[in-house]
């Protein structure tokens, strides 16, 4: 599948601008400050629904704007063509669209525009924490396999719940050992979707 074309307002230093892509190649080309950044990482958000910098929507948003939309046309595997559009509010709300078309749930879309991204950051993989590579394991089964992205999210989910109730002063320990128990069931498939890639990786 290809980028045909982008549209991007409010989303980092771009204020408006449509950009058109060609096939094979596209280069950038801008000086310092004038937004190559937000426009590689516009395409990240309209594949994964999140920036691949910022660990927050909020610092997406152009200084002063409370929504930022973006949209692209794609050449599908199928040869026909798709657009996808998003609008973010500062209060939360993000609507993603398929031709025009609402998804019931933002993680529908995820694994329907493949994307990679490699940039100098990715050294953080290496030098850094296993959280560096967690995240980056993460999302790629998230856009290969529903399910894993599915029982990433119960357990993280899971495991804030588990972390405020150890935060109160009482804490029901039957309570405990049930999220205990949902969280190992789901954490059991996910290792081994993880092992497996690893596993894959390791040779190349």
């Amino acid at each position: 599948m290809k980028l045909i074309e982008c549209y991007i307002e409010n989303f980092g230093k771009i204020s408006q601008q449509k950009f058109t892509f060609e096939d094979g190649f596209n280069c950038i080309r801008q000086n310092n400050g004038e937004g190559k950044t937000n426009l590689i990482d516009s395409i990240y958000y309209m594949s994964m629904t999140k920036s691949a910098f910022a660990t927050s929507d909020r610092f997406n948003f152009r200084h002063g704007m409370d929504e930022f939309s973006l949209a692209g046309t794609y050449s599908m595997e199928n040869g026909t063509k798709s657009r996808f559009s998003m609008k973010i509010s500062m209060n939360g709300d993000k609507k993603v669209k398929r031709d025009d078309k609402l998804y019931q749930r933002v993680s529908e879309h995820i694994g329907v525009l493949p994307v990679v991204m490699v940039s100098p950051a990715d050294v953080s993989m290496v030098s850094e924490s296993g959280e560096e590579r967690r995240k980056f394991v993460n999302a790629v089964l998230s856009q290969m396999d529903h399910e894993y992205m599915s029982a990433m999210q119960q357990y993280n989910r899971l495991l804030l719940q588990r972390n405020r109730l150890l935060k109160d002063s009482y804490v029901e320990s039957s309570l405990l050992e049930v999220i205990d128990m949902r969280m190992a069931a789901l954490a059991a498939p996910v290792h081994e979707a993880r092992k497996k890639f690893v596993d894959e990786l390791r040779p190349v």
